[in-house]
């Protein structure tokens, strides 16, 4: 009677153990999915290799406290803490990689931040030189928005690393990173397409909005082309080719969520 009531008794703490178990589990309903992926805007470089150490986004509502501790009061979660080493120049025309994911309370989240490591790389001309990370940013680049992760659901965050911009060269001649990049869910993201013709002609195409541009590409060796993550709206769009060829602008080329627009062929015109 004992040995039985012992058994029993056993068999009910295993079964609570496992119960409480499943209640913090990410894999419960108070969970959603987070997907980061990263694409990029062209620059006047042979490679951009970037060191990313560390990927994680921020709970709205929680501390602010620089803390990498998971479901710590800091609220800072993180999605990827493996060292990886990206080419930002393979990443354009509707490129992107996945730099970080995981499953995660649900919720409404502020920022994402990236940590950047040492190692990074800039190769210009055939020959490369060390890109200076500043070492505020090796404890992170936050990068604000607005997103919110359903329960059981998931959220695609799209990042547009802007090279031309955020790689600088000073007075001696050394590379230094500033990052510039845009942030926001593909689910508001829109995108526009098309290609150059003539295919051969070295062409930058930028999405401008009034004074600002919010989006570029370089056209591909066969003339293609795409500007990723653009927010909804209207959108001039200004083909600056190389020499021989003048520049041309569409008008009101018009965004929208999850679309991509397709301008067609866009024919260059000889100068």
């Amino acid at each position: 009677m004992r040995h039985n009531l012992s058994i029993l008794l056993l068999t009910v703490a295993i079964a609570s153990a496992v119960l409480v178990g499943c209640s913090s589990s990410p894999s419960g309903p108070g969970f959603g999915t987070m997907n980061v992926r990263m694409t990029d805007a062209p620059g006047a470089f042979d490679h951009v290799n970037l060191v990313v150490t560390q990927v994680s986004a921020h709970l709205a509502g929680a501390a602010a406290a620089d803390s990498d501790s998971a479901g710590s009061n800091s609220g800072w979660i993180t999605l990827s803490s493996e060292a990886v080493t990206y080419d930002l120049l393979t990443l354009q025309n509707g490129v992107f990689v996945t730099i970080g994911t995981g499953r995660i309370p649900a919720g409404h989240y502020t920022q994402i931040r990236l940590k950047l490591g040492a190692g990074s790389t800039v190769v210009v001309d055939g020959v490369t030189y060390p890109l200076t990370v500043p070492s505020g940013l090796q404890t992170g680049l936050k990068l604000v928005g607005s997103f919110d992760v359903p329960a059981n659901g998931l959220l695609d965050v799209a990042l547009d690393f802007d090279a031309a911009r955020s790689v600088i060269q000073n007075g001696a001649g050394l590379y230094h990173l500033k990052p510039t990049v845009r942030v926001m869910p593909f689910s508001t993201a829109g995108a526009i397409t098309g290609q150059v013709a003539p295919a051969d002609v070295a062409t930058t195409i930028f999405a401008v909005q009034a004074s600002d541009t919010l989006g570029s590409a370089l056209a591909a060796a066969d003339g293609k082309f795409t500007v990723s993550v653009l927010a909804p709206g209207s959108y001039a769009l200004a083909f600056h080719p190389a020499s021989g060829f003048r520049d041309t602008t569409l008008a009101s080329v018009v965004v929208a969520s999850q679309v991509t627009t397709n301008v067609g062929t866009v024919q260059l015109t000889p100068q």
